[in-house]
C-alpha cells in the first residue's frame, strides 16, 4: 500500500507542474508588431520602408514586410516552444523566426532586433 501513495503523490507531482513553453505556444499573438530600422533614410523613396512590420491575422497566417522594400508577403507560420518560425515562400525564401518575450514583444532571433505590438 505504501507504494501505491508513493507512486500517487509521484504522479501528481510530475502532472501538476506547468510549462511555461506550453504557456507561449498558446499566447495571443494576433495583431501588428513593428520595428523601426534605426538611422533609416528613405530620401522620400516610397518603395523603402524604415518601419517594418509582421501582422498576424490569425492561428497560423501572417503578413510580412521585413526587408525594408515596398512588396508585402503573406505566409503561414506555427509557434513551437516560445518560438515563432515563418514558412518560406517565394519571394520570401529565408528563415524568419522570432522568440516570443511576452504577448506585446518579439525578438528577431536572425538579428536579435526587439519588435514590439502597435495595436
Amino acid at each position: 500500500m505504501k507504494n501505491f501513495y508513493f507512486f500517487l503523490f509521484l504522479f501528481l507531482i510530475l502532472f501538476s507542474c506547468s510549462n511555461s513553453n506550453t504557456d507561449k505556444d498558446t499566447l495571443d499573438i494576433n495583431g501588428l508588431f513593428t520595428y523601426t530600422t534605426p538611422n533609416c533614410n528613405n530620401g522620400g523613396n516610397p518603395e523603402i520602408n524604415c518601419i517594418l512590420f509582421i501582422k498576424f491575422l490569425d492561428e497560423s497566417t501572417v503578413d510580412v514586410l521585413i526587408d525594408g522594400g515596398d512588396i508585402v508577403y503573406r505566409t503561414d507560420y506555427v509557434i513551437n516552444d516560445g518560438e515563432i518560425n515563418f514558412s518560406k515562400k517565394p519571394g520570401l525564401n529565408y528563415d524568419i523566426s522570432f522568440k516570443i518575450i511576452n504577448e506585446t514583444t518579439l525578438k528577431h532571433i536572425q538579428n536579435d532586433n526587439i519588435w514590439l505590438k502597435s495595436e
